[in-house]
């Protein structure tokens, strides 16, 4: 099974790439962009580089063409606008997707209506812009999805961001290696 991780806004930055790395799997990397981003002073610089490499709408297709191209069951793993891509992409019939699991996707609250084909697990995170209940509401019921709220920033998971939770993700990404290995 191949263990595919779907970045956030930031991409594959090296302290990003180590945290998959120390997962000791072999995975492959989806980010949003064509060639290695600049390194971000801040959340908001790496989101202005995203808008300007053509958004979640890109994403959401890019990732589409990899997992179409995917021959072998995948086990996928988004982050944020990673996690949204994913989401936007388990209702494409066909694909080797087994399971996904998608952390603090905000941008699915635009999606709601959309139907998982494939056993998803999200992991929301608490936000300030926009009401999390409520989206989870909005999903409440729909077959192949559990949900869950952590007490945790946006951007838990990820070192580079201001609510990185260095306790927080460690557990989860052991979650993440665990849930993978048990899919073997």
């Amino acid at each position: 099974m191949q263990l595919l991780v779907v970045t956030d806004i930031f991409g594959t930055q090296p302290e990003v790439l180590l945290q998959f790395d120390q997962l000791g799997l072999d995975y492959l990397c989806v980010q949003p962009y064509e060639h290695q981003p600049p390194s971000f002073t801040d959340e908001t610089a790496a989101y202005q580089h995203f808008l300007a490499h053509g958004g979640l709408q890109a994403y959401i297709k890019k990732l589409g063409d990899v997992l179409k191209a995917q021959t072998e069951a995948v086990f996928l793993v988004g982050f944020s606008a990673g996690a949204a891509a994913c989401w936007a992409n388990l209702v494409v019939e066909h694909l080797t997707i087994a399971q996904c699991v998608g952390f603090y996707g905000g941008q699915i609250r635009q999606m709601t209506h959309l139907e998982p084909l494939y056993p998803t697990e999200l992991i929301f995170a608490e936000e300030t812009h926009f009401s999390v209940l409520d989206v989870m509401d909005d999903l409440a019921g729909k077959m192949n999805l559990q949900q869950s709220l952590v007490p945790y920033s946006h951007g838990f998971m990820n070192l580079l961001s201001k609510g990185y939770q260095v306790e927080a993700a460690g557990v989860y990404w052991e979650k993440i290696k665990a849930g993978y290995l048990s899919s073997l």
